[in-house]
């Protein structure tokens, strides 16, 4: 299970969060209504999306993401088996109720932070960091980070860029409006290599572009990783669009992996490489 990158800016999201409920019936209303909006998200995507089927009537477990972050990763299972995850953020404001976003979310074997690829050290602390996640190793001299996805260590020179604030990210109470299939399986951005070529000459394409793209077009989402020192190439597999605003991309990672557009667009560029036409033979 291993990922090829290309040697090319990193990048943290980051959240306006607050402190954990002081008292015990405080937290008891928040567990209450965490479980309530993972259940709902989950069920919004198993009747709206085919491919995570699945997740109907599955199991969760909750893992907390690093110290004071506010960030929570919620495992899938079902019979025994993981169909995937969540990547939950809490932002509150004053006088308002608790506000949970939908950081990420995929559906498959493969999730973020699997306990067989996490590294034995003590010390290794989950950092929820989009497609830049991983472990934090801490060491005396240096840290070094570990992929969260497929377990590569990365050289201790890397570090992560600085937070990025986000906005237009699925809220409490929104519901999943449309859903676009591009591939319905794992495809390798290395296969065609167009969108290479295409980042020579700047020819990107919008997020209304791409919602127009035909099934099993080819496009490419090249992102910047850790201060331009990695170039990762992700094929798009699916879009899906939030009460008709908020709009997330489905990317094959071991997995079928959704991020925010606005986070995607931020630290990347989406490419359609036109199919590839052999000659015919004489």
């Amino acid at each position: 299970m291993t990922r090829r990158f290309l040697p090319f800016l990193g990048v943290l999201l980051s959240f306006v969060l607050i402190s954990w409920p002081v008292h015990a019936e405080e937290q008891g209303g928040w567990e209450k209504a965490f479980q309530a909006q993972i259940q709902t998200w989950m069920k919004e995507l198993a009747s709206r999306d085919p491919q995570f089927k699945e997740w109907q009537k599955a199991d969760t477990e909750v893992q907390t993401l690093g110290p004071n972050q506010h960030q929570w990763l919620v495992s899938i299972k079902k019979a025994d088996k993981q169909v995937g995850y969540l990547v939950v953020g809490e932002t509150v404001e004053s006088n308002v109720p608790e506000k949970f976003v939908l950081l990420e979310y995929g559906v498959g074997e493969y999730i973020l932070f699997d306990d067989a690829f996490a590294p034995r050290e003590i010390a290794a602390e989950p950092v929820y960091d989009g497609f830049a996640s991983h472990w934090l190793i801490a060491r005396q001299s240096s840290a070094q980070m570990v992929n969260a996805k497929t377990g590569e260590a990365y050289p201790a020179s890397f570090a992560a860029n600085e937070p990025i604030v986000l906005q237009n990210l699925v809220q409490t109470g929104q519901k999943l409006t449309q859903t676009r299939t591009l591939q319905s399986a794992q495809t390798d951005p290395f296969d065609q290599i167009g969108w290479f070529n295409q980042m020579q000459s700047g020819s990107a394409v919008t997020w209304s572009e791409l919602w127009q793209q035909q099934n099993n077009a080819s496009v490419t989402l090249a992102v910047s990783l850790y201060h331009a020192q990695v170039l990762a190439p992700y094929a798009v597999g699916s879009l899906h669009l939030w009460n008709d605003q908020s709009a997330y991309v489905g990317v094959w990672d071991e997995g079928l992996r959704f991020v925010p557009y606005v986070y995607a667009d931020k630290i990347g560029k989406f490419y359609v490489s036109s199919p590839q036409v052999r000659p015919p033979q004489s």
